[in-house]
């Protein structure tokens, strides 16, 4: 009989077991191999995978977790793996020293007058979420407004140089849709960061930067959205290498700025 080679990857299937899976599709990732799915709806899955592989299984409803694929489970070809469902800490209420006597209490709470306190006051309208988003990307510090690249130095926030490397800012709404969508942000931190490191060659201070830059292209919706996800992998390897030419070539700008 053949000896089995654990060095080669092959599909192994798996079943999700949580409380209320309800549908839900967790989003598994081969971490060691870059590569990823999603289970379907009654939590059931498959994944190509070789013995030592870790793979992540995450999403918003449960704790992250993280499998090693033993001998064992790669001769099987199957797994089971179990969730706990996510809970959220609460900060600690303090409950203040009242009756409960809704008139009693009321009387008794201090009122502060600003105009008794003669505190300044600005007559100016404030500014609607659209035009601190526009303000945020296209100026520094002070209202300055500066390159782009200068944030790689550290002298300006995220938002001007996100902007100066899309080249989009009438792509702004979206970028804020998206951008501050944390839940998406920080996941694809979470899953891609080994793949994004080993395979992409960014640093680990440039991955928040890129990802944020990957969040304006058109087609990344579709693709994150896409079951399949080694069609993002594809997109990650292709935007890296502009990325990384684009801060190639700001950088040369600098350079010859210097010198003049």
């Amino acid at each position: 009989m053949p000896a089995i080679s654990f060095s080669q990857s092959k599909v192994i299937e798996g079943k999700i077991v949580a409380d209320s899976l309800d549908g839900s599709l967790i989003n598994i990732i081969n971490i060691s191999s870059g590569r990823g799915t999603t289970s379907d709806k009654s939590g059931s899955f498959m994944i190509s995978a070789s013995v030592m592989d870790t793979i992540l299984f995450s999403s918003v409803q449960y704790k992250k977790k993280e499998v090693v694929v033993t001998s064992s489970t790669y001769e099987q070809a199957f797994f089971t793996v179990h969730l706990q469902a996510a809970i959220n800490q609460l900060d600690e209420v303090k409950l203040p020293n009242l009756s409960g006597n809704l008139a009693a209490d009321i009387k008794s709470m201090p009122i502060y007058d600003k105009y008794a306190l003669k505190a300044p006051m600005s007559l100016k309208m404030p500014l609607r979420q659209e035009e601190k988003l526009l303000y945020t990307a296209t100026t520094g510090p002070g209202g300055m407004r500066l390159k782009w690249y200068s944030a790689l130095f550290g002298i300006v926030p995220l938002d001007p140089i996100i902007n100066g490397l899309s080249g989009r800012t009438k792509m702004l709404k979206s970028l804020n849709e998206r951008v501050l969508d944390q839940n998406i942000l920080e996941t694809e931190l979470d899953l891609r960061r080994s793949f994004l490191l080993d395979k992409c060659h960014l640093t680990e201070e440039q991955l928040y930067l890129f990802i944020n830059y990957c969040l304006v292209q058109s087609e990344f919706k579709e693709l994150r959205n896409d079951p399949d996800k080694l069609q993002l992998l594809e997109f990650y390897k292709r935007e890296s290498v502009k990325f990384l030419k684009l801060l190639t070539q700001q950088r040369t700008e600098i350079q010859i700025d210097s010198v003049h």
